[in-house]
């Protein structure tokens, strides 16, 4: 994966370029830092559209003058889904090496059930590279993203064994998984019985996997069965040592309600105290992550239509009024007092008027017919620290004026309201539908100027469509 980013001056915006995505990715997140802990999602880069693992986002908001990270997040929409479990195995107080299924492919989740018989003093131990997502003491749920694809083992060790304690494990893959859990883990530890039960769980996300295990410290003659689980992982009943067996199934989850509490019912062996839990893993945050910086430098303040972007404009400033926020208070008299009561409220937004000049009546129409949509717009200095502020706002009645009688420069005044930034789903390529019926005739007119639809969303809009 390939992230490049680039300042392009004709409207003023930073493009963002990325190739060689997974294949699983769907679409792509593009977000924007100035300090790496605090990430915007750049306008329209919610859900960035893939051609062939590639695609781009330009923002015509960045910070200027500072270091800007991106960050595109691969991401793979599709559904978690359980591949398969590979073969238990089992041993007397001694390590073990289970094995992947063999249709594990590079990415996927790998999730490995090992338990110990002497609860309380043996324990499983972590091996490198995993994490610990359930932990019972003698019975541990490890977790980690598969490196290779196809059948391969991971040696899980134990420490505090004892004479006769049966060790087991298995390992079960997920696609498309977190590696981190839904919510926290419910956990239970039983007295004494013949059945397993389970406690009650809510998963903490939707879609997911939902996992429910268990241990018991004594062996059975046919695995737990129980219908309130879709499919059995794996069990197996160790009897080489002082016997014990795990279990452990899988539902696939659509909805987050609570998962009752229930039991396995267990044919043959003796009463014992066993343990069990229940844990839902969602989808899989992404399937690749890669940043770019760029400091972009401007030479001017610009003004920019998020919702058409083609009607950007560079400024040439020649004045700016005072800033004025007004009051909102109310001075309310008193009868039989001498001072009033005030009922304030905070501050209103910033106003002021810019004036700005062009040097042509050609400039002047293509300028008049920028400002045409009414809609709301990004005033952009170089620098935080400039006269000019930066900011959103909608512009009052504009002026164009001219300072002799056959002079051919013209100048604006716009009155600048500060508002609220639009919603981030508004945004638009530079070049839309309108645009299109504008400029050809035909469609074969399209096809003959545009080697591509990525060509022609890249073209830039001579003038918008204002209906009079």
């Amino acid at each position: 994966m390939t992230t490049t980013t680039t300042y392009l001056d004709d409207l003023s915006r930073v493009r963002i370029a990325f190739t060689g995505l997974s294949a699983d990715a769907d679409y792509a997140l593009v977000e924007r830092s100035t300090d790496g802990i605090t990430w915007t999602t750049v306008r329209g880069g919610d859900k960035v559209g893939l051609v062939s693992s590639a695609g781009k986002l330009d923002d015509y908001e960045f910070v200027a003058g500072v270091a800007n990270t991106y960050r595109v997040t691969a991401v793979d929409a599709a559904t978690p889904q359980w591949i398969g479990s590979g073969g238990p195995v089992t041993a007397v107080n001694a390590s073990l090496t289970p094995f992947t299924n063999g249709s594990t492919v590079a990415g996927d989740l790998l999730l490995m059930l090992a338990t110990i018989r002497n609860s309380g003093a043996g324990a499983p131990v972590q091996p490198a590279g995993w994490t610990t997502v359930v932990d019972l003491g003698n019975v541990k749920l490890f977790a980690r993203y598969a490196a290779a694809g196809g059948s391969t083992g991971h040696t899980v060790t134990f420490t505090g064994g004892v004479a006769g304690a049966d060790t087991t494990a298995q390992l079960s893959t997920f696609r498309n998984t977190s590696t981190s859990p839904a919510a926290t883990p419910a956990t239970v530890v039983n007295a004494s019985q013949q059945n397993l039960p389970w406690p009650a769980y809510t998963p903490g996300a939707a879609p997911s996997m939902l996992v429910g295990l268990g241990w018991k410290q004594d062996d059975w003659s046919s695995a737990p069965t129980t219908a309130a689980w879709t499919s059995e992982m794996g069990q197996i009943a160790a009897t080489a040592g002082d016997d014990a067996g795990h279990v452990w199934w899988l539902q696939a989850r659509t909805d987050t309600t609570q998962k009752p509490a229930g039991f396995w019912t267990v044919t043959g062996g003796a009463a014992a105290i066993s343990k069990a839990a229940l844990v839902a893993f969602g989808r899989r945050p992404n399937v690749g992550v890669e940043t770019s910086v760029i400091t972009p430098l401007l030479d001017s303040v610009w003004v920019k239509n998020v919702r058409r972007p083609s009607l950007n404009r560079k400024l040439t400033v020649t004045g700016i009024s005072d800033i004025t926020r007004p009051a909102r208070v109310s001075v309310v008299d008193v009868i039989g007092r001498t001072l009033p009561v005030a009922i304030n409220d905070v501050r209103g937004s910033q106003r002021l008027t810019l004036s700005v000049t062009v040097p042509s009546l050609a400039a002047a129409a293509d300028f008049d017919n920028a400002l045409l949509t009414g809609h709301t717009v990004f005033i952009q200095a170089p620098e935080l620290a400039c006269a000019v502020p930066t900011l959103y706002a909608t512009i009052g009645d504009t002026t164009q004026r001219k300072t002799s009688a056959r002079g051919v420069r013209r100048y604006f005044d716009l009155p600048l309201t500060e508002v609220a930034a639009p919603a981030s789903t508004v945004y638009s390529d530079t070049f839309v539908y309108a645009d299109v019926l504008a400029t050809y005739a035909t469609i074969a007119d399209v096809v003959a100027a545009n080697a591509s639809y990525s060509a022609l969303v890249d073209k830039v809009s001579s003038a918008v469509v204002i209906v009079p």
